[in-house]
């Protein structure tokens, strides 16, 4: 039970990670960037997405398999 606890909380410390690069790597994008610096931004922008979609599912199976352990503890309890 406890490995689906820390799952679930470290599902959200990588989606919250993946926020906190994006904000700080991407931040305001510039008006008119060079394309070196809208390569770069994209990028970025990518390797944030990415972070925060694994985070999230991770974040989500977590949740669902604490769910069901709970469930199914409550059930049919250890004797």
């Amino acid at each position: 039970m406890k490995w689906m606890i820390v799952t679930t909380v470290m599902g959200l410390f990588v989606a919250a990670a993946g926020l906190i690069y994006g904000v700080l790597m991407v931040g305001v994008p510039y008006q008119d960037p060079t394309p070196a610096q809208a390569v770069a931004e994209r990028s970025n922008l990518a390797i944030s997405s990415w972070m925060m979609a694994s985070g999230s599912v991770v974040f989500l199976v977590g949740v669902a398999g604490t769910g069901v352990l709970g469930v199914t503890r409550f059930l049919w309890p250890r004797s």
